[in-house]
């Protein structure tokens, strides 16, 4: 990543201290925590599937817990959405280019797993071009080319660094469906979650992500239980203040929020 993005990066994703991880429900967040673990060595030990936190089973609180893939508002994250809340805390290239709704269309639109894959420098040069396919299909990246190829090539070669990426977009620019299928033949969208054993499962090819990558792609082996039940809210910019007004007079507390549009947020709160 270009030094003048990365030094606007929370101090703890540069630190020495060991964080364990909370895996959401998706492969960004899965693919996100496999190199958090390699390079940081983070051990998952939460899953979030924004309806229950689950924690594992047996699991003593030893080392403060880094949110993956989730835009949480109060604790430490990586995330990728913009953000109606500014979470300091937050690893998350829109939050910290203070993307909102008024610059909306210059956001990050892409994956939690190439902000990590760029900070931290990992080397995708030796990668086949049907794995930097898969890159650029975690989270639909590749769309942010033609919604915006200006911004695309600014974020993808001169913030992020991965000019090879940015060359793919633009060689499928016209035949997006080679995305659509690498997707489909991973499986990629398919969801993680908690079966009636208490045990992570999905249908996402896992063992074919595996031998494309080179690298191992399994779920925690742990059995997790529930610790807290959130309710999901959507709304629109001019109902938010009301709203958490509502939550306060509750004694409720958000804890994640994202906009999916750029005058709509969803939120979840306990």
């Amino acid at each position: 990543m270009n030094k003048k993005y990365a030094t606007k990066f929370p101090e703890w994703t540069r630190n020495n201290t060991i964080y364990n991880s909370c895996l959401s429900d998706d492969l960004d967040s899965l693919f996100s925590t496999i190199l958090l673990n390699q390079i940081k060595g983070y051990e998952v030990t939460h899953f979030y599937d924004f309806s229950n936190i689950y924690k594992a089973i047996g699991y003593k609180q030893t080392n403060e817990v880094v949110a993956v893939d989730v835009d949480t508002i109060y604790t430490k994250c990586w995330s990728n959405h913009v953000v109606p809340f500014n979470n300091p805390d937050s690893a998350n290239l829109n939050q910290v280019e203070d993307i909102d709704r008024y610059n909306y269309c210059s956001k990050f639109a892409g994956s939690t797993l190439l902000e990590i894959t760029s900070l931290y420098d990992i080397d995708i040069s030796m990668l086949s071009e049907e794995a930097k396919l898969v890159l650029l299909s975690v989270d639909s990246t590749f769309l942010m080319y033609n919604f915006n190829k200006d911004n695309c090539k600014k974020i993808l070669v001169n913030v992020l660094e991965l000019p090879e990426l940015f060359e793919l977009c633009k060689k499928y620019s016209n035949n997006q469906a080679k995305f659509y299928k690498v997707q489909d033949k991973y499986k990629m969208k398919q969801k993680i979650h908690i079966n009636d054993d208490g045990m992570l499962e999905t249908s996402i090819d896992l063992e074919g992500l595996s031998k494309l990558f080179g690298m191992s792609f399994i779920l925690p082996k742990n059995k997790f239980q529930a610790t807290h039940t959130l309710h999901i809210e959507h709304l629109y910019d001019v109902q938010l203040d009301a709203f958490i007004k509502q939550l306060q007079e509750n004694h409720k507390t958000i804890f994640s929020a994202a906009r999916t549009r750029k005058n709509y947020i969803k939120l979840s709160y306990i």
